[in-house]
């Protein structure tokens, strides 16, 4: 394998890297005594690879030498069958072509989808162990989900999950520029843009995409996922209810996920699946960055354990790709894109029903401290916007809330009710800031 080892780094040496839009992901400076490697994880075609090349800019920009990185693709078809041992005839084809490169020189490793190669794990520990060696990992297929890359190291990374793009990701790769305050004729161009965004969401080959090819290539998207990552990572014989089933959250996204109904619809259908085959769906599409879940807050792990869980996709585009009923989706994708934003900064995220079952869409529990966020179109309507504020006084009186918000698409100001304040923001401001 040492000749194709050494064509392929020739290759990378000579070739000129992509230029890339710039994500919003840190790679921290450890200290020599701290010993890990960098994962990025993330679902097919959300940009992990390009997050690579971001960081190999980056590097070269701080005057590393290119002879000092190495970027591999283990999913080129000259690199099939490899096993663990010929992992070893990396090491000194990299070295050989690199005869001034020492072993103290300071080199990358960036090494995408490297689960193709059994065993993988023992020479990534290994480079690991080595001080004069970063080392870079994405992973995505049948053989080894993203998330599993980071579990099989064992405390040994530092994990960056990669998302579709954020707003203000979307908004630097299309060049525009937009400050706090804005014009009559700038609020209309922001409108129009988030607009956009929220329809064709922002998956990195949608969007230069002609707006004709948009659902095709997403649900492309989601049959690698399912053929690939589910079917047959997980020998899923049944895959027309798999199919349905992931019609159905992507046509219902926003909304709780109640896998007993869901079931009985099934079932009056004439899909012959079992309840544990919906749950385990539901399962494999969540570790495949699909759909994201958000549980029920309660004290009771148990209790929130018993609840349906919201769901809601990677990304509005796929919203868009598999639902016609167009009234609905312009609030399902505010709802994702607000999800995503909270997704991106905190973990410990829930929905949450007061005692009377007034709705909260979204319950952020960060350093003890409780933040909600209520999202709707518009607070034009009387009716709606005393729904809306009423759910937020009721789950105040219940919960230590630190501060509340409503996000709707364009109201911009504040609420003041018995000297109590919920900040009513526009999306486009929620998303930037």
């Amino acid at each position: 394998m040492k000749p194709i080892f050494k064509q392929l780094i020739a290759d990378f040496q000579e070739a000129t890297l992509p230029r890339v839009t710039p994500r919003d992901v840190h790679f921290p400076e450890l200290p020599s005594t701290v010993k890990k490697a960098y994962v990025l994880i993330g679902m097919r075609r959300s940009g992990k690879t390009w997050a690579m090349y971001q960081q190999i800019h980056a590097l070269l920009n701080n005057g590393v030498n290119k002879k000092h990185i190495l970027y591999l693709d283990f999913s080129d078809d000259r690199l099939n069958g490899l096993t663990q041992d010929d992992l070893q005839d990396l090491l000194l084809a990299y070295y050989e072509l690199n005869p001034e490169v020492s072993p103290d020189t300071k080199v990358y490793f960036f090494l995408d989808e490297i689960h193709e190669v059994a065993s993988w794990e023992k020479f990534v520990r290994r480079l690991i162990n080595t001080d004069s060696i970063t080392v870079y990992l994405t992973g995505s297929s049948a053989k080894m989900l993203s998330k599993e890359i980071a579990t099989t190291l064992r405390g040994r990374t530092i994990v960056r999950e990669i998302f579709p793009f954020s707003f203000k990701e979307y908004l630097r790769h299309h060049e525009a520029h937009y400050s706090e305050n804005l014009s009559a004729h700038q609020k209309a161009a922001m409108h129009h843009t988030l607009q956009k965004y929220l329809h064709y969401g922002g998956l990195p080959e949608t969007l230069n995409l002609p707006e004709n090819l948009h659902r095709e290539l997403l649900q492309g998207y989601m049959d690698a996922v399912l053929y690939r990552d589910i079917i047959e990572r997980y020998q899923v014989s049944n895959t027309l209810a798999l199919k349905q089933f992931l019609n159905h959250c992507l046509q219902n996204s926003a909304k709780l996920l109640s896998i007993n109904k869901l079931y009985d619809s099934f079932k009056s259908l004439g899909y012959s699946v079992g309840k544990s085959s919906l749950y385990e769906y539901s399962i494999y599409l969540n570790d495949s960055y699909c759909l994201l879940t958000v549980p029920a807050y309660h004290l009771s792990l148990r209790k929130s354990s018993l609840k349906p869980k919201k769901i809601y996709p990677i990304d509005m585009g796929l919203i868009t790709a598999y639902t016609i009923k167009s009234d609905y989706e312009q609030a399902a994708r505010l709802e994702t894109a607000v999800f995503l934003q909270l997704r991106r900064k905190y973990t410990d995220i829930f929905y949450y029903h007061t005692a009377t079952a007034k709705k909260i869409d979204f319950l952020v529990v960060e350093n003890n401290q409780f933040f909600l966020y209520q999202v709707c179109l518009s607070l034009n309507d009387a009716k709606t916007k005393a729904r809306e504020i009423k759910a937020v006084l009721e789950a105040r009186k219940e919960l230590p809330v630190e501060k509340a918000s409503i996000i709707t698409l364009e109201d911009d100001y504040d609420e003041v009710i018995d000297s109590y304040t919920i900040e009513v923001i526009p999306l486009w401001k929620f998303l930037l800031d």
